[in-house]
């Protein structure tokens, strides 16, 4: 790994916990913001038999590709007392301005029941992007129409075209 790569990671490793830190005080009780850990992507490998799940995307690899790839990106994972309920990923598209969410996922119902997590999950994609200065985010290939409108029901826009949905960063 380049010098310069180890100094973008351990300066937005800073922006992380700071996004995840702002984003804790405005969770209620019992929600617990954290980076992905091995503790988080262990809880997550419990989700892969799941017969709810949509996609069956490997946690472990993938984090670690996107992780070496995207120092600047957006991670965290949602607890909710002592269980795993939701993981994320997410980057600065190349330019800057914008931040995308690439990857989330929520514990699958079948393992039990959990907060309804999609609200805080962009609540805290939304500090991200307030301090990197995004002028918006954006939830990136949703995977079926009934998704698409979910995240629509927050407030987010869809650009069919380039099949994302978009919303305005507050400042």
């Amino acid at each position: 790994m380049l010098a310069t790569h180890q100094d973008a990671e351990r300066r937005y490793d800073g922006i992380r916990r700071v996004a995840l830190s702002a984003a804790q005080r405005a969770a209620p009780a019992g929600l617990r913001y954290e980076l992905l850990t091995p503790a988080a992507l262990n809880a997550a490998v419990a989700w892969a038999g799941a017969s709810d799940r949509l996609v069956t995307w490997h946690w472990f690899s993938g984090y670690s590709a996107f992780k070496f790839r995207y120092p600047k990106r957006f991670e965290l994972a949602l607890w909710e007392h002592s269980g795993l309920v939701a993981l994320s990923l997410g980057r600065p598209t190349y330019n800057g301005s914008n931040l995308r969410l690439d990857f989330v996922e929520a514990r699958p119902k079948e393992l039990g029941n959990r907060t309804t997590v999609m609200a805080h999950i962009l609540m805290a994609y939304g500090v991200y992007a307030r301090l990197l200065d995004a002028k918006e985010v954006r939830i990136m290939h949703p995977i079926n129409d009934e998704v698409r409108d979910y995240y629509a029901a927050f407030g987010y826009t869809y650009v069919a075209g380039k099949d994302y949905l978009f919303k305005q960063v507050l400042t």
